[in-house]
C-alpha cells in the first residue's frame, strides 16, 4: 500500500505558509539587533494587524493568525 499524502485545503495551506513567513521576518529582524517589539509591530504588520506603541510579541501575533485560520477555513464562526 502506498500512503497518499493528505488532503489539505488550500486555506490551512495558505495560513501555514503565512505563519511560517512571519515567523522567519520575526527571526530575521531580532537576529539582526531590532527589540522584541519592533521585531513584532513589523511582523504583526505584514500580517495585516495594526501596529501597537509596545510592540506585538510574535505568539500574539501567531494566536491571532491561528484565529483567523479557524474563521477562514468554517471551524469556527465569527
Amino acid at each position: 500500500m502506498i500512503n497518499q499524502p493528505a488532503f489539505i485545503p488550500a486555506a490551512r495551506r495558505q495560513a501555514a505558509a503565512r505563519a511560517d513567513s512571519v515567523r522567519a521576518a520575526y527571526r530575521g529582524l531580532r537576529a539582526i539587533g531590532w527589540t522584541e517589539g519592533e521585531a513584532g509591530n513589523l511582523a504583526a504588520h505584514l500580517a495585516g494587524l495594526d501596529v501597537t506603541r509596545v510592540g506585538w510579541r510574535i505568539r500574539e501575533v501567531e494566536a491571532l493568525l491561528f484565529i483567523r485560520s479557524l474563521v477562514s477555513t468554517g471551524r469556527l464562526d465569527p
